[in-house]
């Protein structure tokens, strides 16, 4: 395991109590150039390779952005033990009928109000009572709905700042072929 995983897993354990913990930001860019950056919800490191897992409705502007242009920027701060994680990441979509097994995984373990939402109606979409509760447009909840998605986010490029100490430490990582280069640098 890199070194930046050892560290960003020990982070996330250390957090565990701390749910704002689980939610970095994410940049994409879409078909028309603009940028856009939103925070999401971490649902898992993945235990085979250096990627993050989320999820997302597949009518979002994440998922537009992303089936235009795979690659996306993250960065994640975690307040509680002072360390910045910036990731460079390839995401793969992936949705009940690329991957059912995946996705039904991703599902089952929401509460039943974050299924909810997928069920409410398209992302982004004027709301025609605004003073009303959503309410979903079907109820059940047993299997993933065909908008429901899975991004895989394969790490290429980490760049780690602890501002703990004095000085701080800054290391950026690359991965070449299947190993990791380490670099120190000046934070």
């Amino acid at each position: 395991m890199s070194v930046w995983r050892q560290r960003l897993v020990k982070s996330l354990y250390q957090t565990r109590s701390t749910p704002e913990s689980r939610y970095f930001q994410l940049a994409t860019q879409s078909p028309d150039g603009s940028l856009h950056n939103r925070t999401v919800v971490c649902r898992g490191l993945d235990e085979n390779r250096d990627a993050l897992w989320l999820i997302t409705d597949t009518r979002s502007q994440k998922w537009q952005d992303l089936h235009h242009n795979p690659h996306a920027a993250v960065c994640w701060y975690i307040a509680k033990t002072r360390e910045q994680y910036r990731f460079s990441v390839r995401c793969a979509l992936l949705t009940m009928e690329s991957d059912e097994a995946l996705c039904k995984q991703h599902w089952e373990r929401l509460s039943e109000p974050a299924k909810a939402q997928f069920l409410w109606g398209k992302p982004g979409e004027l709301r025609a009572h605004p003073e009303q509760a959503l309410v979903a447009e079907q109820t059940a909840t047993d299997k993933p709905p065909s908008q429901f998605g899975v991004v895989r986010l394969d790490i290429s490029n980490v760049d780690y700042l602890s501002l703990k100490g004095n000085p701080q430490t800054r290391e950026r990582y690359r991965l070449d072929g299947e190993q990791w280069q380490l670099e120190t640098i000046i934070p």
